[in-house]
Parts: C-alpha cells; sequence; structure tokens
C-alpha cells in the first residue's frame, strides 16, 4: 500500500502551499502579486477550486444564519447631535477660568513663602560660616597685625570682622543676583 501524499487527503483539502492563500482570497485580502498565481492554480487544481468553493458558501450560509444587527432607535438623531457637537468652538470661558484658577494656585504657593528645605539649608551655611568665622577669628586679627593690616585706630578683631562682614555682603549680592538671572539656589 504505497500512498501519495494526495491519497490521503480528505476531498476538501487544498494543496497545503495555497490553503492560506484561498482563505486571504475568500476575505477579499490577498496580495496584488499573489492574485495572478493563485488564479493560474486555480485553473489548474479541483482540489483548491473546491477549497474556495466550500469557502465561499460557508461564508454565504454564515451570513444567513446569524441575526442582522439593527441600529437602535434614535441612533441617527443622537449621532448628528454628537456631529454638532464636535463641530461648536470650544468653551473660552471655562479654559479662561481655568487657567485663571491655575493662576492664583500658583500665587498661593509662591505667596507661602520659604519651604523647609530653604530653612535647613540656611542653617546649615549659618552653621559652617560661624565655625569658619571662629576658627579664622582665633588667628586672622594676629595674621593681620603681623603683615600690617590693621588700620590706625582699630584693633585686629575689629578688622577681621569688618573684612569678614564686606565678604558676606559680596557674596550675599552675587548670589541675589545669580537667583535674579534664574540660576537654581542651594
Amino acid at each position: 500500500m504505497n500512498q501519495t501524499s494526495h491519497e490521503h487527503t480528505r476531498p476538501l483539502d487544498p494543496c497545503a502551499d495555497y490553503e492560506f492563500d484561498l482563505v486571504e482570497q475568500s476575505e477579499g485580502a490577498v496580495a496584488p502579486e499573489l492574485a495572478a498565481r493563485l488564479q493560474q492554480h486555480l485553473a489548474q487544481c479541483a482540489r483548491c477550486r473546491a477549497y474556495a468553493t466550500a469557502l465561499l458558501e460557508l461564508d454565504d450560509e454564515l451570513a444567513d444564519a446569524l441575526p442582522r444587527p439593527a441600529l437602535s432607535p434614535g441612533f441617527d438623531d443622537r449621532l448628528a447631535a454628537r456631529i454638532a457637537g464636535l463641530q461648536r468652538s470650544p468653551d473660552r470661558t471655562g479654559a479662561l477660568a481655568a487657567a485663571e484658577r491655575e493662576h492664583a494656585a500658583l500665587l498661593h504657593a509662591l505667596g507661602r513663602g520659604v519651604g523647609w528645605r530653604t530653612w535647613l539649608n540656611a542653617a546649615a551655611l549659618g552653621s559652617v560660616a560661624g565655625s569658619v568665622v571662629l576658627a579664622l577669628d582665633s588667628f586672622a586679627p594676629q595674621l593681620l597685625q603681623a603683615y600690617g593690616l590693621v588700620p590706625a585706630g582699630f584693633s585686629a578683631s575689629t578688622t577681621f570682622a569688618t573684612v569678614l562682614g564686606v565678604a558676606a555682603v559680596a557674596c550675599g549680592l552675587a548670589f541675589s543676583r545669580r537667583l535674579a538671572a534664574g540660576a537654581q539656589a542651594l
């Protein structure tokens, strides 16, 4: 019993190389470059012609057996109303009110003042600066006096405090200009 591949297939089985293409053709989705080759094969192959015919008959039977969907009453009126609503211009009053609420919220947030992180940064900076001043105060006045940088009528400590104050004001001005220019703080 030597059977070829054609002898043990069912009568409606198409050629394996064309089965997927025949299904696509029945759905109307066969690629144009494949359509001519498929038509040429169908002209020569009775099995594939029978399969293609069976697919079309199955589609017809299903179309007859399944209920046809119906539109609900008033569908046309509701659709026309939705389309008309899409063609209207947006509500400018509502958009303006939303923008004003957002602006007021931003102003309120800015008016709350300095946040806790800023206070912590300021306290940390003050601690570091105070430690540096205390450390410098122990030997800086003597250094100023040794180099002859203490003016007449001033003590070395007063001269050091004045120089430190001028440096702090200069740093503060530079920092405030930097913030005004848009740079981030600490």
